[in-house]
């Protein structure tokens, strides 16, 4: 039996994840109660619009953001219950991994920026970036550890991204990163958001994101005090 020091509350937004399925996705889903023998019930997760169901006996892997950390713990289904808000049953069967948030300032921006996926396959030097071929997203949050963004197209967990990114009138930021979250929001018009972690950053680019970010904070908070 795995003692449940509860990490998590009812109500708590959690990703949901199969293990054992070859084609892994991920879907949005909430804590509807704490059972004290190991087991918690969440809502049925939605994706596209449509329930998802899943078997007794499928293990998932849950995933649940709060302020101070992420935590990730297994679980198998056990059951569910058909009532006015069907709920799935889950046993959990390992305990709460707690992985420690990075205390990097993450500055809430809605801005467009461009992107591809890089093709490690493909063996082609470009020798400006107007000839390379991005595609338009919009920056949600940005922090020296990351981003945050949107966009219609859907892509895998792990992918690698090269972003560019407006900091100055004449001045751009190219990233490379991972994408490490993902999750479909079907209140804006069923778009992609996507979690980036950077590759690791020279100082000089960690220097310019910095003053970036800070520059941006001081827009706020001056508009705020208008």
């Amino acid at each position: 039996m795995v003692a449940i020091n509860a990490p998590f509350n009812i109500g708590d937004k959690v990703h949901v994840k199969t293990v054992n399925k070859s084609h892994k996705h991920t879907y949005v889903s909430q804590i509807t109660d704490i059972c004290q023998d190991d087991t918690i019930e969440i809502s049925f997760p939605m994706y596209k619009s449509k329930t998802i169901y899943f078997t007794n006996g499928e293990r998932l892997n849950l995933i649940i953001g709060k302020k101070e950390a992420v935590y990730e713990f297994d679980t198998i289904v056990i059951g569910k219950k058909y009532e006015n808000i069907p709920v799935l049953r889950l046993r959990i069967i390992s305990e709460p991994v707690r992985i420690q948030r990075r205390n990097y300032y993450r500055l809430r921006i809605v801005k467009p920026i461009k992107y591809r996926i890089i093709d490690f396959s493909e063996n082609i030097e470009y020798e400006n970036i107007e000839d390379i071929e991005y595609k338009e997203g919009i920056l949600l949050d940005i922090s020296e550890g990351g981003i945050m963004f949107c966009t219609k197209e859907e892509m895998k967990e792990n992918d690698i991204l090269e972003i560019v990114m407006d900091i100055s009138k004449n001045k751009k930021m190219i990233f490379k990163g991972k994408i490490i979250r993902k999750q479909l929001n079907e209140e804006k018009s069923s778009l992609y958001e996507y979690g980036v972690e950077f590759n690791k950053l020279s100082k000089h680019d960690k220097h310019v994101l910095a003053k970036f970010i800070f520059s941006e904070q001081r827009k706020l908070l001056k508009k705020r005090m208008e």
